[in-house]
């Protein structure tokens, strides 16, 4: 289990000199937001569970030819739970995830006199219920034991060689201590080591503790890049029911005019299908996975304006999408040592939907590559490129509206400094 808990905030003040006049602005600006995460993993239950919430205030004032001043907020809670009841090699799994996003905004102007209120929701409920076969297990501990194996027998820190069933026993060594809760950060990096050569010394595996030997041990146990790596097969039948609502209200209260939209979406979805995640060996991985997926959508969206209490004008939509698609991916990753990730990803979808006229097809694909490279403790270079490709897809919003073929190219680079 773990619980992070973030705050910040700011400020700005400025003040320029025109021959029209002068100009003054200032703002102010504050964030929160508490995560926690949970795992637990037996030969029975497989549970994940996450939820965060995070919350802002921004106020700000200017003052020129005219005064304005706008205040807003946001809310955003999110949770998220999904458990795998396991029976031999089959499985039962139910989860849901449940989101949400307040949002108000209040804007007022001297001259011309304006104070416009702006609220909007958004929430959203998914349930997953469904069955399969297989499992899919988390073996990063395992990998950071294979990589501490070879770097102490590069090293000649090794009595022995260490057998298949020593290095499986490292590996569940390395998890046993990292779920064991320790406070004091300190404490902490001490537990781990000492728990980590309490290993080695037990079986006298060790043939010489120096500096290097506890260097190896700190360096791999607290510096290797952590991101879970899975090794298994799963055979899955998922349903998926879910509810999204947005609604949003303007109002302005010296004309009295009201605008308000309200859009709920109600889905559901029948999948079958198969992932694979599979090491080639310690620096390779190959990862892939293919779902037959039925849908079924239902929008409704309402829109009205109001000037006092009389109704100007309303519209009322109604819409309703049945989709048969094929969905496909696949992924190579590349670790070529513990410092450094590289990994390639395909994600494809294509098939038959049906909007109300002739069925027609449509499709998506993003193809994206990735590169998490060490250049010291303190600095890493993070790269993300690829290509996205639509045709025939909606957006759901407010409006369900087709969206146009679209080829898109991106990438993005940057540096990480950790003071």
């Amino acid at each position: 289990m773990a619980i992070s808990m973030n705050i910040d905030g700011g400020t700005q003040y400025s003040h320029a000199k025109f021959i029209s006049g002068n100009s003054k602005s200032h703002s102010s600006s504050v964030a929160a937001g508490a995560s926690c995460y949970f795992v637990k993993s037996t030969d029975r239950i497989l549970l994940n569970a996450s939820g965060n919430l995070s919350a802002g205030f921004n106020s700000g004032k200017s003052e020129s030819s005219n005064e304005y001043k706008n205040r807003s907020y946001y809310l955003i809670p999110r949770f998220s739970v999904s458990n795998k009841w396991f029976s031999r090699k089959l499985f039962v799994e139910l989860g849901a995830d449940v989101t949400a996003n307040l949002y108000n905004n209040k804007s007022t102007q001297v001259s011309p006199v304006y104070n416009q209120k702006h609220n909007q929701g958004d929430e959203s409920v998914k349930i997953t219920a469904g069955i399969g076969k297989g499992r899919l297990e988390n073996i990063t501990d395992m990998q950071n034991a294979l990589w501490l194996n070879r770097t102490l027998e590069k090293e000649s820190r090794l009595s022995r060689p260490l057998t298949f069933d020593e290095i499986n026993d490292l590996g569940r060594a390395i998890t046993a201590a990292n779920n064991t809760r320790v406070l004091d950060g300190r404490k902490r990096v001490q537990f781990m080591l000492e728990a980590i050569d309490n290993y080695f010394q037990n079986k006298s595996l060790i043939s010489k503790t120096d500096i290097k030997y506890f260097s190896n041990l700190n360096d791999i146990l607290f510096f290797a890049i952590n991101q879970p790596r899975l090794s298994g097969t799963e055979l899955f039948a998922r349903v998926t029911p879910g509810i999204t609502n947005h609604d949003e209200t303007f109002t302005e209260k010296f004309t009295a005019e009201k605008n308000t939209e309200d859009a709920t979406t109600r889905s559901v979805r029948l999948s079958l299908g198969l992932n694979k995640y599979a090491p080639v060996n310690l620096k390779h991985q190959n990862n892939y996975g293919a779902a037959a997926q039925l849908s079924y959508l239902s929008h409704q969206y309402n829109e009205k304006n109001f000037t006092g209490a009389v109704l100007n004008n309303e519209i009322d939509l109604k819409s309703d999408v049945k989709q048969a698609a094929l969905d496909l991916f696949f992924e190579h990753a590349i670790y070529p040592n513990t410092r450094t990730v590289v990994n390639f990803r395909l994600d494809s979808e294509t098939g038959l939907q049906d909007f109300g006229s002739d069925p027609e097809f449509f499709g998506t694909a993003d193809l994206s590559g990735t590169l998490n490279y060490f250049i010291s403790y303190r600095t890493r270079l993070s790269v993300v490129f690829g290509v996205h490709y639509q045709n025939n897809t909606y957006n759901i919003t407010s409006y369900l509206s087709l969206l146009p073929e679209t080829i898109a190219l991106f990438a993005n680079a940057g540096l990480q400094v950790n003071l």
